[in-house]
C-alpha cells in the first residue's frame, strides 16, 4: 500500500502527522511519501520537501512564488506517475492541492481531500471543482457539509481535529496557577500568529495596545504562547524595544488561553480555540491592500472569524485591515478586562460551538476514508 500525502503548512504537518499515526493504527504495511514538515516525518513519512517554513499570506505573497510552486507541481507529477500512490491526500492548502488533485485525476490516481478549501466562503464554484476532481471530502466544519454536497461531492464530517486535543472545560484558576500566574487579577493572552509575516504585521501595533492597557490597568499580566514556528528572540526584542513586561509561553497555547481573561488573536483556527475553551476574545488581522482588494471581490462571507462564521453571528470583535487599529484593540479590550458580565455571556455563547463540530475521532474517521478510497483503487488495478 502506497499513500502519498501533500501538506504544505506547518498546521497541515500537524494534522498529517494524526493522520499518519492513524493510518498505521489501522494496520498492513503502508509506505508513505509527500510534501510535509517534521512532525509527518517522524511519523515515518519519506519527505519529498518540507514547504512549511514559506506559507505566504495573502494573493501578491503568493504570486511571488508561483514560479517555484509550478516546478513542484511538475516534479510531484512524476512522482505520481512513477511510484503511483494507491491514494493521494491533500491537506488544506487549497490553491496548490487543488492543481495537484487535476493532475492526479488526469493520471487515474485517487484523491481524498482533508480540511478542504473554504468553499462555503469562496462560493459554488470551488466546490464544484473539488466535487469534479477529488474522489471524498473529509469535512472539519459544518458549514462545509451543505455547500458541498450541494455541488454533488462525496462528503463526510470526520469532526474536528481540535476536538482531539482540547477538554470540555479547562478550570482558570488552575491555569494560572500552572503559569505562576495571579487568577484574581486580570490576564490577557496575545496570540500575534504563527508566521513571521504576520508577526511583522501584527505584533507591534498589539504591543502598543497593551502598553495602554497596562497603565490604565496596572495589575494586567500579559502572556504570549510562542508559536514553534517562530523564534523567540524576535518576539523578546520586540516586546523589550517596547518596554512592555510580557510572559513568553512555549508549548502550551490551550494552558495559556485557558488562563486567559481575554485574547487577543491574529485570525486563523486560534479563535476557534479560544471558543472551544469559551473565552472572550478579539480577533485582529491585516493583508496587503493589493490581497485585500482581491479577497473583498471574490470572498462573499458576512465574518472573517470562524467562531462568528460557525455561528452565523458576531459574537466576537472583528478588527480587520484598516480597523486594525491601537485605539480600537484597547476600546475592544478594555470592557472584557475589567468587567466579567459581558465575559459571561459571550462564553455562553461560544459553548454552542463544540457539538456543531461533529464528533471526536478526526483522524481515525478519515484515516478509514483513506483505507477504503486506497484498497478500492488496489482492487481495481
Amino acid at each position: 500500500m502506497k499513500i502519498m500525502l501533500v501538506a504544505g503548512e506547518a498546521s497541515g504537518d500537524y494534522y498529517g502527522s494524526g493522520l499518519i499515526k492513524a493510518l498505521k493504527e489501522i494496520g498492513g504495511e503502508i509506505e508513505f511519501f509527500g510534501w510535509g514538515g517534521k512532525l509527518m516525518a517522524q511519523e515515518g513519512m519519506e519527505l519529498i520537501f518540507d514547504p512549511t517554513n514559506l506559507s505566504p499570506i495573502g494573493f501578491t505573497e503568493v504570486v511571488k512564488l508561483l514560479g517555484f510552486y509550478k516546478k513542484w507541481l511538475k516534479r510531484l507529477e512524476q512522482y505520481l506517475i512513477q511510484r503511483r500512490p494507491n491514494c493521494l491526500v491533500l491537506i488544506d492548502f487549497p490553491g496548490f492541492n487543488m492543481r495537484l488533485a487535476k493532475i492526479a485525476k488526469r493520471l487515474d490516481i485517487p484523491c481524498v481531500y482533508f480540511i478542504p478549501p473554504s468553499a462555503w466562503a469562496w462560493g459554488e464554484n470551488r466546490a464544484k471543482k473539488v466535487a469534479n476532481t477529488v474522489n471524498k471530502v473529509a469535512a472539519i466544519l459544518p458549514m462545509e457539509i451543505d455547500v458541498y454536497q450541494k455541488a454533488g461531492a462525496d462528503v463526510v464530517m470526520v469532526g474536528h481535529p481540535l476536538l482531539e486535543e482540547i477538554p470540555e472545560e479547562i478550570d482558570r484558576a488552575k491555569a494560572c496557577n500552572n503559569l505562576k500566574l495571579n487568577d484574581k487579577q486580570p490576564v490577557l493572552a496575545v496570540i500575534p500568529g504563527s508566521r513571521m509575516q504576520e508577526i511583522k504585521t501584527h505584533f507591534q501595533l498589539m504591543l502598543e495596545a497593551c502598553q495602554i492597557l497596562k497603565q490604565e490597568i496596572p495589575k494586567l499580566q500579559v502572556i504570549l504562547p510562542k508559536a514553534p514556528t517562530i523564534e523567540r528572540k524576535v518576539l523578546e526584542d520586540m516586546a523589550k524595544e517596547s518596554n512592555l513586561e510580557i510572559n513568553i509561553i512555549e508549548g502550551q497555547t490551550h494552558m495559556v488561553i485557558a488562563a486567559a481573561t481575554v485574547c487577543l488573536c491574529t485570525g486563523g483556527t486560534v479563535t476557534l480555540e479560544a471558543a472551544l475553551l469559551a473565552r472572550p476574545m478579539v480577533n485582529v488581522y491585516k493583508l496587503s491592500k493589493l490581497s485585500f482588494m482581491l479577497v473583498q471581490a471574490i470572498v462573499k462571507v458576512d465574518y472573517f472569524t470562524l467562531p462568528n462564521v460557525i455561528l452565523n453571528k458576531k459574537i466576537v470583535p472583528e478588527l480587520i485591515q484598516d480597523d486594525f487599529t491601537v485605539q480600537n484593540m484597547v476600546d475592544n479590550l478594555r470592557p472584557l478586562l475589567i468587567d466579567s458580565n459581558p465575559n459571561q455571556e459571550i462564553a455562553s455563547k461560544l459553548k454552542e460551538i463544540r457539538p456543531m463540530l461533529g464528533q471526536k475521532g478526526c483522524y481515525r474517521n478519515t484515516a478509514r476514508i483513506i483505507w477504503e478510497v486506497a484498497c478500492s483503487a488496489g482492487s481495481n488495478n
